[in-house]
């Protein structure tokens, strides 16, 4: 019990700490956390102090986080060798030495680890353990190590912690070198041991994958974010090649998967290797899991699901997606098909239903996530967990872009959590969490939902956030970037020597005081110096020259082999 030091991996910074209190809300312990800021009060910092209350929770949360390297019982820190001794040796600020000797004793077998962040300290061939050694030379004044030292089955793990920054004259590693110098000792209670399933689940030796495949990192934390177990069934209603599904099943969840692009989910593909189709089943039955207990062609919007709520409510564990967002292509719902002229919808014929593909319109996103949010709040019991993915931005104006759906809500779901990912330095996604907290009432849903869309118009929505990013992505940065690369080859061309011409002035258009000037200088140009048409050293361009001079024409054999591009 008491305060421990976590010692988080340095990815995904947003979603360390909301993954860590997920898990101790799975473990009844959520409400006990309580966070402490490190040395140095900086924000990104790998190091920070989190209150548990025992060991035993403790070691079970951090062996299920991705993003959790270790959880620590601090016996010091300090800025230097001195400092920190001090600090071991005081029995008022971390764990007295009375209660370390029986981690030192001498029926015990102990291993010591230097973890630093910012630089590493090598061994050699000849002393490869020399780094270790030295360290616990230093702490032998108030640490002595009576047991012995081993690397593997030992009874007690030790880390010696120490963070480096440029000051220090420590190279840069890609890392953070803003964190302050400082040095932590002190008993491993718990190792991250949820990492060791992303190599398992690698998306380059997966057979069965799509464009938008979930990467496995992230697929294992939203995963954890809406408590995956044993005994309970996790929904994906946008399931594709079932990248998330996989990360539920790994925690033991049983697993649903629904998708409106039935040739996602029952057609597949063949496999080049090995000339056998594969589909999302194929994905489980590779890694050995659990197969899912049904694979759906399925409208959010026009679910299949019954509507008494005492048949429904309640047989999800959680649900998690990745909606369509819109930005390059947007979502699609059932409908579009032509009527017959009493309104109702022509039957597929009988020898079409196999390979029949339904028609779709466009899903507007704001839609889309009411949809979601609503029939989640109706499957899931109460305590059931919902996480997906949406749109977010970096400017505080931009995000102020999508108004009423800045904040996602439903009055069944509370908002436990949002983690954002940003995938430039203007835009992203943002991982929301809800919780259910309430039996689902229609009434209530219908009432709030009117109220969102009104608000909606008046304020805005996602969909204006949407076509704000569509507007700088499509027509503003991605614009300016193709304009820069233009110019470069201009420049490229002018270096070769050969003649660049604009072909809106050849159609008329521009200024045409400037167009009767450039005129001239190309015709004085031309009367001093004829320029060709091609580079200097494209002989093919003027072996052409010459021939179209004469008014022969090149034999075939002769001709070189054509190296251009057609326009």
């Amino acid at each position: 019990m008491g305060w421990y030091l976590v010692y988080f991996m340095h990815r995904h910074l947003d979603f360390r700490k909301q993954e860590l209190q997920a898990l101790a809300d799975l473990f009844g312990a959520g409400d006990t956390v309580a966070w402490r800021r490190p040395f140095g009060e900086i924000e990104h910092s790998p190091l920070w102090y989190v209150w548990l209350p025992s060991d035993d929770l403790a070691r079970k949360i951090v062996e299920r986080s991705i993003l959790t390297k270790a959880l620590i019982e601090v016996w010091g820190e300090g800025e230097d060798d001195e400092e920190l001794n001090a600090s071991i040796a005081d029995a008022t600020t971390f764990l007295p030495p009375d209660a370390q000797k029986q981690f030192l004793a001498e029926n015990t077998t102990f291993k010591v680890v230097n973890e630093d962040f910012g630089f590493r300290e090598r061994g050699t061939s000849v002393d490869p353990f020399g780094p270790v050694r030295r360290r616990m030379e230093t702490l032998a004044p108030v640490v002595q190590f009576k047991g012995k030292a081993k690397m593997k089955d030992f009874d007690n793990l030790f880390y010696h912690v120490e963070t480096c920054c440029s000051a220090h004259g420590h190279k840069e590693t890609g890392l953070p070198m803003d964190i302050p110098a400082r040095k932590y000792f002190g008993r491993v209670v718990g190792l991250g041991k949820g990492r060791a399933a992303i190599p398992m689940y690698d998306l380059t030796k997966r057979r069965y994958l799509g464009p938008t495949s979930m990467d496995v990192e992230l697929g294992l934390i939203m995963a954890n974010m809406i408590h995956a177990r044993s005994g309970g069934v996790v929904w994906d209603p946008f399931c594709g090649t079932g990248s998330i599904l996989v990360s539920a099943a790994h925690f033991g969840a049983m697993t649903l998967g629904t998708d409106i692009d039935i040739r996602v989910i029952k057609f597949g593909k063949v496999d080049k290797k090995t000339n056998e189709r594969v589909d999302v089943w194929s994905n489980f039955s590779d890694y050995g899991l659990p197969a899912p207990i049904g694979l759906l062609r399925m409208d959010l919007h026009k679910h299949s699901f019954a509507f008494k709520q005492t048949h429904t409510e309640g047989f999800l564990q959680g649900v998690v997606g990745d909606p369509p967002y819109g930005v390059r292509a947007g979502g699609r719902k059932s409908g579009g098909r032509k009527r017959n002229n009493d309104g109702s919808v022509p039957r597929v014929p009988d020898k079409f239903k196999n390979d029949h593909i339904p028609s779709t319109v466009p899903y507007p996103f704001s839609e889309c996530m009411d949809d979601l949010m609503d029939n989640a709040s109706r499957l899931l019991g109460v305590g059931g967990r919902l996480a997906f993915f949406m749109p977010c931005a970096a400017d505080a104006d931009d995000a102020r872009c999508a108004g009423a759906d800045e904040t996602p809500s439903h009055p069944m779901l509370r908002l436990v959590a949002k983690s954002d990912q940003m995938l430039s330095t203007r835009w992203g996604r943002r991982l929301v969490t809800f919780e259910k907290i309430v039996p689902y009432d229609e009434k209530v849903a219908k009432k709030a939902r009117a109220e969102l869309n009104k608000e909606r118009n008046e304020n805005g929505g996602m969909e204006d956030l949407l076509q704000r990013m569509r507007e700088v992505v499509y027509h503003g940065e991605r614009a300016a970037e193709k304009k820069k690369k233009e110019t470069a080859k201009l420049e490229r061309t002018k270096l070769r020597g050969a003649e660049v011409w604009d072909p809106r002035k050849e159609e008329g258009g521009g200024d045409e005081k400037n167009d009767e000037d450039d005129d001239t200088k190309k015709k004085d140009e031309a009367e001093k110096n004829e320029t060709p048409r091609f580079g200097p050293g494209d002989v093919v361009g003027k072996r052409h020259a010459l021939h179209s001079a004469a008014g022969s024409k090149m034999e075939p054999a002769r001709r070189e082999k054509f190296r251009g591009k057609c326009t």
